[in-house]
């Protein structure tokens, strides 16, 4: 017997990671304490997303939202405003509707069982071992990028990660590897390991404490694992927006549900080319004013482009050309717009900018109108 098949491998494993782990982890606000919420939203910000990118929207969402209560009592509005930036807003949404299921079924208190932990809105079977072993010391495996991938080198298993045996040959070693005990902190200490040593290029293996337990490194293959499938390229996506201003006030709308940007507000925006991941298009090519009035009710009369913008959003790649425009008559409808994702149409202050919930490319537009109102057609404050 070889690798997780064999008992003593795994104790090595075991006994040298947590050893590991012990001294050189990360000082993680989430890692303060074993608070089952705390470890909740952790896990769903850190959804394909990088630690360091996650600790100050951590912080700030648990400074306004410090339990399930909290959360489970607010409108969705607020739970989006407090998550914006971080991308991914189904999350937001699923971590509101988890804190609603925990209030509502469990008292407020994260439960211990497997099956209710996993019955919980946007809880995979991941998230369940994460929630259950770091807050309850059950031992729980886990299979997430940073972990497969060391198990992956561990092994020396070659197979694309993406397969169905890859998955099931990972999660079986992750079940053997977990501890009956600090099974949180060995799970901890896997993730941490790929994070910091086990890399995707290039993994410093001189400084890995299981190294002479590695599969991959003694063969020499630790470079060519994991084996993945190529992404297909994003698809390409022209949109065009205006910033049309109207006594210092520039037209809004706001997004009705539900959809990817459900709630948020932006500049009255058409597709030109390509996808339509936020269903804007009409159906018919039409020109930006004649568009803008079929939103909005307003009619606008549009000058020159004056910023472009490029975005990714799920698997496309979409340029965003801005332009300034002035109103040519009609009002800003209040009422939905079948079809168009529209719920109303607004006059909004440059001042009143940073209440409102937009997405990253709105708000990169809003911090160039800030940065140079005269190329929009504001006076300057």
């Amino acid at each position: 017997m070889g690798g997780d098949l064999d008992a003593g491998w795994v104790a090595t494993i075991r006994r040298r990671l947590l050893a590991w782990f012990a001294t050189e982890k990360r000082d993680l606000p989430w890692r303060a304490d074993r608070d089952p919420y705390r470890i909740l939203v952790s896990e769903m910000m850190l959804v394909q997303t990088t630690v360091a990118a996650v600790v100050p929207f951590f912080e700030r969402f648990v400074g306004v939202f410090p339990d399930f209560e909290a959360l489970a009592g607010a409108e969705e509005e607020r739970v989006v405003k407090a998550w914006e930036g971080l991308g991914y807003y189904r999350r937001a949404r699923q971590l509101h509707a988890a804190a609603k299921a925990v209030v509502a079924e469990h008292g407020g208190r994260m439960p211990e069982d497997p099956a209710a932990v996993l019955a919980l809105p946007g809880v995979g079977r991941y998230m369940a071992g994460a929630i259950l072993s770091q807050a309850f010391d059950r031992p729980e495996p886990i299979l997430e990028a940073n972990s497969q991938r060391v198990l992956a080198r561990l092994l020396a298993w070659t197979e694309d990660l993406a397969t169905t045996s890859s998955k099931k040959r990972l999660w079986d070693a992750a079940a053997r590897l977990v501890p009956p005990e600090q099974a949180g902190d060995f799970n901890q200490a896997m993730m941490e390991l790929g994070a910091l040593i086990c890399s995707p290029r290039s993994p410093r293996c001189l400084f890995c404490p299981v190294a002479a337990e590695c599969e991959a490194r003694r063969l020499g293959i630790q470079d060519q694992i994991p084996r993945t499938r190529p992404k297909p390229a994003p698809t390409a996506v022209l949109e065009a927006c205006v910033v049309a201003v109207r006594e210092g006030r520039v037209l809004m709308v706001r997004r009705s549900g539900p959809g990817l940007w459900a709630g948020f507000w932006e500049f009255p925006t058409i597709h030109r080319e390509g996808g339509d991941p936020a269903a804007r298009s009409f159906g018919d090519p039409v020109d930006l004013a004649d568009g803008v009035e079929r939103l909005t009710g307003v009619r606008v009369e549009v000058a020159g482009q004056v910023q472009s913008i490029t975005y990714g959003v799920t698997r496309y790649r979409v340029r965003l050309d801005a332009y300034a425009a002035t109103v040519g008559g009609g009002r800003g409808r209040r009422k939905p717009l079948p079809g168009k994702g529209l719920s109303e149409a607004a006059w909004v202050d440059p001042a009143s900018f940073g209440e409102l919930t937009l997405a990253a490319a709105g708000r990169r537009l809003v911090a160039a109108i800030i940065d140079e109102p005269e190329a929009w057609g504001l006076a300057r404050p």
